[in-house]
């Protein structure tokens, strides 16, 4: 793995995708969004994440996070935001809790869920408390990552700005 590859972990609704957007618009790093590479990887198969776990299940799509996440990992001076559930892959994970640049973006349950009651994400529909239990499975693993963002005291262009400037690559 380049020691140069970034990650952005975290639960659903921390900040992600809305990160790694700024950082790709505010920054000449280049980044890489995995569902995003799992809905290429699947052109034809479905048209979101959320038609992709419809369809044909969340084994399935997992099979396809790692597959996308193999082709990707490895690109040098680059930042990948995970999907919340990345981590329970435990490939995906033993590789991204051994990097020095796998960033944690850490936030409260009840912060999480407002930003996400109202999407249309597979486990949301679920109901908030089969998520909580969900968010509390995960909460362990995600902070066994090298670096914390705390969500809930900063907004994302500072994120954004924090983790660029931790890596210290431009």
């Amino acid at each position: 793995m380049s020691s140069n590859t970034a990650f952005l972990v975290g639960f659903m609704g921390s900040g992600k995708s809305s990160i790694l957007n700024l950082i790709k618009h505010n920054s000449e790093i280049n980044t890489i969004d995995l569902d995003e590479a799992v809905l290429r990887d699947n052109k034809g198969n479905a048209k979101s994440i959320e038609e992709l776990f419809n369809q044909y299940g969340e084994e399935y799509f997992r099979i396809h996070e790692v597959k996308a996440f193999e082709e990707i990992y490895k690109y040098p001076n680059t930042i990948v935001s995970l999907g919340g559930g990345s981590m329970t892959s435990s490939h995906i994970k033993a590789v991204v809790v051994k990097s020095d640049h796998a960033f944690y973006l850490k936030n409260e349950f009840n912060n999480l869920w407002e930003n996400i009651k109202n999407s249309k994400r597979p486990l949301v529909s679920t109901g908030k408390d089969n998520v909580k239990k969900i968010y509390h499975e995960r909460l362990d693993t995600y902070k066994q990552c090298k670096n914390t963002i705390d969500m809930s005291a900063q907004n994302l262009q500072e994120a954004s700005e924090a983790i660029i400037n931790r890596l210290g690559w431009i």
